[in-house]
């Protein structure tokens, strides 16, 4: 746990640098680097992609273009409570298709406002039709933490 703590603490002082220079965008705060999973591999590809790097949730594209969003929730359902299920179900029979996004010049009200709206905790960021972030629930709770106010034992940069 301390790789991803020290992950979110570096993420939080680069937005309170930030900050100090304007309001922060859905750029400011989202994560660049996006996990992607094809709509045609496996949903046991999937679940293996995100349980290797820790993650909750994976973008599904079709040919480089953000089709749909699968969830560790989605594939636990699937997986095991439901007779649809073989190892060789598609991503794209189990994902999301409705794929809700935020663009980066977005303010990050504009996100949370989407979030509580759908009930969900993440958004592809797009930009001219292409991937380019995702934006999750803690993104959002970083960018309106105040840093002077929490206790991180940070030294200053």
């Amino acid at each position: 746990m301390k790789i991803k703590t020290d992950f979110l603490i570096k993420k939080l002082k680069q937005i309170e640098k930030k900050r100090r220079e304007h309001e922060p965008l859905v750029k400011d705060l989202m994560s660049s680097d996006v996990l992607t999973i094809g709509s045609e591999d496996t949903v046991v590809s999937a679940a293996e992609k995100m349980l290797e790097h820790r993650i909750h949730s994976l973008i599904v594209t079709d040919r480089k273009k953000p089709v749909g969003i699968v969830g560790a929730y989605d594939l636990l359902l699937v997986m095991s409570i439901s007779d649809y299920f073989d190892r060789s179900t598609k991503v794209k029979d189990v994902m999301v298709k409705d794929l809700l996004t935020v663009k980066p010049e977005d303010s990050p009200t504009t996100a949370l406002e989407k979030m509580i709206e759908y009930n969900i905790r993440r958004l592809a960021v797009v930009e001219d039709e292409k991937l380019v972030g995702i934006l999750s629930i803690i993104d959002l709770v970083l960018g309106f933490v105040d840093l002077s106010k929490i206790n991180l034992n940070l030294k200053q940069e």
